[in-house]
């Protein structure tokens, strides 16, 4: 299945679709918003995609807890159908439905927010190396400051 057809799908609240890949179980846009807000919290990617032109949300699980996400699917009036590659949830209670459009602005704002504070700023690192007290520090210390101190300059700079 391409990612059309599991973006398509997505977009029936009526129906949850669990799509296998490899050892995880992987839920897209408004199925990802759904699952998030009612079953499991999950880490929400946001990825364009050139294919369908258009930002693709998406989080997943692995499938060592199939059974467990399925019984609480269950718990919630879930008719669970299983096949090889993706299971289908109908029937669901859903206590959280938001907005989809709102939900996805949210997630944006939180992956900008996780971006800008995962670089590091020169205030920053001056701030680092001010609170480094070389006269208490051992020299093989020092080295590897120096090297953790290169390795977010250049990290940042990649980005």
């Amino acid at each position: 299945m391409n990612t059309q057809e599991k973006i398509d799908l997505a977009v029936d609240p009526a129906r949850l679709y669990l799509h296998k890949e490899g050892i995880f179980y992987t839920i897209y846009n408004q199925h990802a918003m759904l699952f998030v807000e009612n079953i499991k919290e999950l880490k929400v990617k946001c990825k364009f995609v050139k294919v369908v032109n258009q930002d693709v949300y998406s989080c997943g699980f692995p499938a060592s807890i199939i059974e467990e996400i399925k019984q609480q699917l269950v718990d919630r009036k879930g008719v669970v159908e299983e096949s090889a590659q993706m299971v289908t949830v109908t029937g669901v209670n859903w206590q959280t439905e938001s907005d989809y459009g709102e939900w996805r602005q949210q997630q944006k704002n939180n992956e900008d927010l996780v971006e800008k504070s995962s670089s590091p700023n020169s205030l920053d690192l001056v701030r680092e190396v001010a609170g480094f007290q070389v006269m208490h520090r051992t020299p093989m210390d020092a080295m590897n400051f120096i090297i953790t101190l290169q390795e977010k300059i250049t990290s940042s700079y990649e980005r």
